[in-house]
């Protein structure tokens, strides 16, 4: 299965930035270097305890603040991945091409995808619709392997409760009370 870590920027954040007419300051490039070099998808909170573990000055206002800057550049995306540890944000740097972020329902496993698929579906649009897409994100939900081979998905069908808002067909902010 094709994973995106293969296409990930590598030490290519500095550089969109600063063509994107931002300033290097050193704390940017220490959030550029933990965003390129995580092997999962950070919320937060994480980013600024492994920043502080360089720089323990940092505070949680700074990476907000350098979050909200990065975002509106398009250097980094925030995801909710399928808010499924609750209203938690995640982020990664902005990838080469686009991919989808795969979770498991029941245990909560994410890996990203990428089909050419995608791609061709962007082109799609472009032809059908004359709309120039910037980046597309595609969130799937559904049961890995490994909990389908424990039978783990048939528990969870029979109690809907517990099962992921989606999957019961409900709309995505039903359960965390937004209209």
């Amino acid at each position: 299965m094709p994973l995106v870590r293969q296409v990930r920027r590598q030490r290519g954040l500095a550089l969109l930035a600063k063509q994107n007419g931002l300033r290097l300051t050193r704390q940017r490039r220490l959030l550029f270097s933990i965003l390129e070099s995580a092997q999962t998808h950070l919320n937060a909170k994480q980013l600024l305890a492994e920043a502080q573990k360089f720089d323990p000055g940092i505070d949680q206002v700074t990476i907000y603040r350098n979050l909200a800057v990065l975002k509106r550049l398009g250097v980094v995306d925030e995801l909710d991945l399928l808010h499924l540890k609750g209203d938690q944000h995640y982020y990664e740097a902005r990838q080469v091409r686009a991919h989808s972020h795969v979770a498991c329902l029941r245990c909560g496993k994410v890996f990203e995808f990428y089909t050419p698929a995608m791609k061709a579906m962007n082109q799609a649009l472009a032809k059908e619709c004359g709309f120039e897409v910037s980046f597309s994100r595609i969130e799937i939900g559904g049961y890995c392997a490994e909990c389908r081979k424990k039978g783990d998905q048939k528990r969870e069908m029979s109690d809907p409760s517990r099962e992921h808002p989606e999957a019961r067909g409900e709309p995505r902010h039903a359960a965390h009370g937004k209209p």
